[in-house]
């Protein structure tokens, strides 16, 4: 009878039809080959008539010709990266619709985290260069968070929100002077809700691509702040408090490990196989290296999931993420041509 273990757990009627649809909006995502060849493209006209031939026509096409550049573009990008999860969140409803509905506040996150970026550094940002969310999927007020004066109040903004624990961060990055006591928060706020989602939906292979994505961006985390020379005490107060394959006590052993044994340490981890070919980059605190690797691996993963796990639930996570992966590729590309990147230099920093 041992081969009625293969025998898989019968799924609802919702869970079938979400992924039978799903089947169908893959086929609208840039395949890998269609990003290397973008990247080749010589100058943003060429960019531009390649979208004009598929999922991106209408909105491109409805740029005029003179405000066709890498910002426009961008917000098509983005709007696009917005339908798609909105398209997502109508079709489920109970505990898979409040899961995705968690699950799609990663844009809202990636939003606030652009403003308070912007804040810090005394950058110019506007609406066109966020993700357009709905009112009904959000009750953050971005437009206020981008007029405020000065970064401590538009973190205030936030007090009437999931968000406002940020609030008590505020002297944190007084002190320090790094947005990344915010991002910590943040992500925590945000992983911690997914997470109970997750484990509501009682299905593994959807908490694994969560939990690992959880894990890998607190040791990001844990060493962007080391890069930085922050003391462990702040590092531990920055972390995403919910674990998968990491727990607290190796979060805190990391916090506080030497600078000069972060390597070794990071790479004893379940999670060694993304960082141990990044003696360098960990060494010399490329953060934006080491996260750029480590999510590339990710990309890969969600590749080989649409085509090992077509039916099962992952499959539709992997398929959020690659959406996310697509708009920001041909974000970077439509960017780079504009400040004349070269090719090389173009493909270093995309997700191919």
């Amino acid at each position: 009878m041992r081969y009625l273990k293969k025998i898989p757990k019968p799924r609802s009627p919702e869970v079938i039809y979400l992924i039978t649809r799903v089947h169908g909006l893959r086929t609208h995502l840039f395949k890998p080959e269609d990003i290397s060849s973008l990247s080749k493209a010589s100058d943003l006209s060429v960019i531009v008539e390649a979208l004009l031939k598929g999922d991106y026509a209408q909105d491109v096409s409805g740029i005029p010709f003179e405000r066709m550049n890498a910002v426009s573009l961008t917000e098509v990008f983005y709007k696009k990266l917005a339908d798609r999860f909105n398209f997502l969140l109508r079709m489920t409803r109970g505990s898979l619709g409040r899961f995705f509905k968690d699950y799609a506040k990663r844009l809202e996150v990636e939003n606030i985290k652009r403003i308070l970026r912007a804040k810090h550094g005394k950058e110019t940002i506007t609406e066109e260069l966020l993700v357009p969310i709905p009112r009904e999927y959000t009750n953050v007020n971005f437009p206020a968070m981008i007029v405020a004066k000065d970064l401590e109040e538009s973190v205030g903004i936030l007090k009437e929100t999931i968000y406002a624990p940020l609030i008590d961060s505020i002297e944190l990055y007084k002190k320090y002077n790094t947005t990344l006591v915010f991002e910590g928060v943040l992500e925590s706020i945000y992983f911690e809700e997914l997470w109970r989602d997750a484990k509501k939906l009682s299905d593994n292979e959807v908490k694994k691509r969560i939990g690992k994505e959880m894990d890998l961006k607190n040791l990001i985390l844990i060493l962007g702040l080391k890069a930085k020379n922050m003391p462990a005490e702040l590092i531990e107060a920055s972390l995403i408090k919910t674990y998968y394959k990491l727990n607290k006590r190796i979060a805190s052993s990391l916090a506080k490990e030497r600078a000069e044994s972060i390597f070794d340490a990071v790479t004893r981890t379940y999670y060694r196989k993304y960082l141990s070919g990044l003696r360098d980059e960990i060494e010399k605190g490329t953060i934006s290296e080491i996260e750029h690797s480590v999510f590339n691996s990710l990309y890969h993963e969600d590749l080989k999931t649409m085509h090992e796990k077509p039916f099962k639930l992952v499959f539709v996570i992997a398929y959020l993420s690659l959406c996310e992966f697509e708009a920001r590729n041909i974000t970077t590309i439509a960017t780079g041509r504009q400040l004349g990147l070269t090719e090389d230099k173009l493909r270093s920093i995309l997700y191919t």
